[in-house]
C-alpha cells in the first residue's frame, strides 16, 4: 500500500503538481511538472520564463525528451500511415496478389514498419537538432551580447519550442504554431539573457538576415557574369 502510494505520489508530482525548491543564493522558483509547464509557457510565458531563469539544464532536457518523445509518436504515426498506404510495403504490396492472410500481415507489418521507421527518425534528429541549433543561435546571441552561457541558450531554445511541438503536427495551425515558436524564442532569449528585446530580436533573427545578405550577394554576382558573358 505504502508503495502504491509512493507511485502516485511521484505521478502527481512529475505530472500535475508544484513545488517550490530553494536556490543556494535565497532565491525561490516554482518547478511545476510537465503539463503546468507546458500551460504555463503557452498561456503565460513572460511569468513562466521567470520562474524557470534558474532551471538546471538536466530539467529542461526532461522536459524536452518527454515533450519530443510524444510528439515523435504523434508524428511518426501520421507519417508513417500516409508514406505506408502509398508504398509498395504498405498496401500496396496488398494490392500485389498475394494470399489472403499473407496480404493482410504484409500490409500491416509494412506500416508499422514505416511508423516505427519515422518515430526513431523524428526523436533522434530532434535531439540532434537541438544540439546543432542551440550552438548555432548561441553563437548568435553572444554576437547580440547575451552573456549567460551556452546552457541557457538551450534552455531558451527547449522552452521556445513548446508551441510547435503542441500543435505542429497539425496542419495550417502546425505552420502558425512556428511563429508562435520564434516569438516565444525572442522572448526566452530576453527573459533568460536579460537583454532587450532589440538584441534579443537580433539574435533570432540573425541567421535569416545573414543568409538573406549572403544570398543577395551571390544573386548580383550571379547577374553580373551572366550580363557581363552576354556582352562578349
Amino acid at each position: 500500500m505504502a508503495k502504491s502510494t509512493d507511485l502516485k505520489t511521484i505521478f502527481n508530482t512529475t505530472f500535475f503538481h508544484t513545488k517550490t525548491i530553494p536556490y543556494h543564493q535565497g532565491e525561490y522558483f516554482m518547478a511545476t511538472g510537465f503539463i503546468n509547464k507546458v500551460k504555463g509557457f503557452i498561456l503565460d510565458p513572460t511569468q513562466t520564463l521567470i520562474l524557470h531563469r534558474n532551471e538546471s539544464l538536466g530539467d529542461s532536457l526532461r522536459y524536452f525528451i518527454t515533450f519530443f518523445v510524444i510528439y515523435g509518436v504523434v508524428t511518426g504515426i501520421i507519417v508513417g500511415l500516409l508514406v505506408g498506404m502509398n508504398t509498395v510495403g504498405g498496401v500496396g504490396a496488398a494490392e500485389a496478389g498475394l494470399g489472403a492472410i499473407g496480404i493482410g500481415g504484409l500490409a500491416a507489418l509494412g506500416i508499422l514498419g514505416m511508423i516505427m521507421v519515422f518515430i526513431v527518425f523524428i526523436i533522434v534528429f530532434g535531439i540532434i537538432a537541438l544540439f546543432i541549433g542551440g550552438i548555432m543561435l548561441h553563437i548568435c546571441v553572444f554576437i547580440a551580447g547575451g552573456r549567460k552561457g551556452l546552457t541557457t541558450t538551450i534552455r531558451a531554445l527547449i522552452y521556445s519550442l513548446t508551441p510547435n511541438l503542441l500543435f505542429g503536427w497539425i496542419p495550417l495551425i502546425g505552420f502558425l504554431a512556428g511563429f508562435w515558436s520564434l516569438a516565444l524564442g525572442i522572448l526566452a532569449i530576453k527573459e533568460l539573457h536579460e537583454i532587450s528585446t532589440t538584441r534579443a530580436f537580433i539574435a533570432v533573427f540573425l541567421p535569416a538576415i545573414l543568409i538573406a545578405i549572403v544570398s543577395f550577394f551571390v544573386l548580383a554576382a550571379l547577374v553580373t557574369a551572366t550580363t557581363f558573358t552576354s556582352l562578349y
